[in-house]
């Protein structure tokens, strides 16, 4: 008769010395009256969120808590991406007969091996036995690859039915490993899963034995980042830093006062406005702006998005030196020249394993070498990828096919000029806007790459004016009209030649302010 697989609970604060007791002991601590052969009481249980814990306190405990089960006897597997088994052990699958459901479960119980133990094995099978009989549909297609993972697993860890074995998964497990996780659990296995995401909390709840699982809600959550490879040196706060601390979270947790730099989270809303209403916005900080916003430390960013049309009055002169006004010294001045270049097959197949279909892979984009953005904060760096995936989208990039519509916003993203990555390093979210100024007076479309990149600059948070005198199409070739407002604000003129300025020193306020001092100085 196989023993018996129950879960149990364990205090978060004694965490690593719950995980790591004998057999016998755990069972005995908590007076069971079963014996070591009649039953293995497992622990299955989610983390969720950093609490009160800082970022280094907090990395520290997940590289502690791995390296303490590490060093010690037990049968360990730590998992921080999608579990993928060996083509010898997906082989397998071809050895099931599926002429019937009954033959198809069969076949798969007798793949669930727990690394040649009869008697682990045997529970394996009965507990995949037990879970293919609540499945409707095609048993090998839902469930067919958990005894292969089991397999692997348990081969690779040297699973020996001395120790409970255990795995611990850092992140958000896909469905596919979730349903493995739930089915290791009922094999015997510890299952430790640790998420900073909130997302996490809602993986487990369709799977089999998620009434089992316990739940350590810290909150205080955030993104899931690389796991740490190196204890952190730890600060420890002054109790006048505490203090300090606490003036400023008095201070600065409303939605008037902001520190600075204070988020490192944003989305971008475009700005619906009258070109009149540019000029009014172009100077204001973000957080004076209508609709900004901050929700759970994600500030809305309202931006600008603009075409200006025509020459008002035909007046050439006044109309370039306004183009000059309008820059600032966070900014970046353009003039459209014709654009060559497309992206070849090389590109494609070099970004093919960093992506699933229209679903980038983040964190394996920026553990690559593809990733220049090392030099950045991990913050701003994960940020540039997840607004690429937001271009991807959101649908305002009109590309038909998918594939090259993944390439040139993983290809724009992957290449940000120096530029424009200072701009993104400086920027307050609550504060000055960055802003691109492009001046176009050809015949040539904009292309799919200056399409991309405007586009993906507007969700980083750039407000952005296109000047066009003749009223040609520029930006609408790939964007959607729905992503920007375009304003016809003067006759068309053709035949124009866009000047070179220089990005200048002062802000606009400053050299009104110089110019009427001037004025009172020669009134003089």
């Amino acid at each position: 008769m196989a023993r018996l697989v129950e879960t149990v609970s364990a205090e978060f604060t004694e965490l690593t010395r719950s995980l790591l007791e004998e057999h016998s002991v755990r069972l005995y601590s908590r007076g069971a009256h079963f014996s070591k052969n009649e039953m293995i009481p497992v622990y299955f249980i989610l983390i969720c969120g950093k609490g009160e814990m800082s970022e280094d306190v907090y990395a520290n405990f997940l590289f502690n808590l791995k390296n303490d089960i590490k060093s010690s006897h037990k049968p360990f597997a730590f998992i921080d991406e999608e579990i993928t088994v060996p083509p010898q052990d997906l082989a397998l699958l071809n050895t099931i007969d599926t002429s019937s459901r009954g033959s198809s479960i069969s076949g798969l119980c007798s793949l669930a091996d727990v690394n040649g133990n009869a008697e682990l094995s045997l529970i394996a099978q009965n507990a995949l036995g037990d879970m293919l009989s609540g499945i409707q549909a095609d048993v090998v297609s839902v469930a067919g690859l958990l005894p292969l993972k089991l397999r692997f697993i348990s081969r690779a860890i040297g699973v020996d039915g001395k120790n409970i074995p255990l795995i611990m998964y850092y992140g958000n497990p896909s469905a596919a490993d979730t349903l493995f996780l739930c089915y290791a659990v009922r094999c015997g296995f510890d299952v430790v899963c640790i998420s900073p995401d909130e997302g996490a909390l809602d993986i487990f709840e369709k799977c089999p034995f998620s009434d089992k699982l316990q739940k350590e809600v810290l909150g205080n959550f955030g993104r899931i980042v690389p796991f740490p490879t190196a204890p952190v040196k730890v600060k420890i706060a002054t109790s006048a830093y505490k203090a300090e601390r606490e003036l400023d979270t008095l201070l600065y947790s409303g939605d008037t006062m902001f520190r600075s730099m204070q988020f490192s989270r944003m989305t971008s809303a475009v700005l619906q406005t009258t070109a009149d209403e540019v000029e009014i916005y172009w100077d204001q900080d973000a957080m004076y702006r209508p609709g900004f916003r901050v929700d759970d430390d994600v500030v809305t960013v309202p931006v600008i998005f603009s075409k200006f049309c025509g020459i008002p009055e035909g007046k050439v002169k006044e109309y370039w030196a306004n183009v000059e006004d309008m820059l600032t010294p966070r900014s970046l001045y353009m003039v459209k020249s014709v654009a060559y270049k497309n992206l070849g097959l090389s590109v494609a197949r070099s970004y093919k394993p960093f992506h699933a279909g229209k679903k980038l892979d983040i964190r394996g984009i920026l553990n690559s070498s593809l990733n220049k953005y090392t030099f950045l904060s991990a913050s701003l760096q994960s940020l540039i990828f997840e607004k690429a995936q937001a271009v991807i989208d959101d649908g305002m990039l009109l590309m038909q096919d998918e594939n090259e519509l993944v390439c040139y916003v993983m290809y724009v993203a992957l290449n940000l000029s120096k530029p424009i990555l200072n701009l993104l390093q400086q920027y307050d979210f609550t504060k000055e806007v960055p802003k691109i100024i492009v001046a176009d007076t050809i015949e040539d479309p904009f292309s799919k790459l200056e399409c991309t990149q405007l586009l993906l600059l507007s969700y980083l948070g750039f407000d952005i004016l296109i000047y066009s005198p003749s009223g040609y199409r520029n930006i609408e070739t790939y964007v959607s009209e729905e992503a920007f407002s375009s304003h016809t604000i003067g006759e068309y003129m053709y035949n124009q030649r866009a000047p070179q300025f220089r990005i200048p020193s002062t802000t606009r306020a400053q050299r009104k302010q110089g110019f009427f001092r001037n004025l009172f100085k020669k009134g003089k």
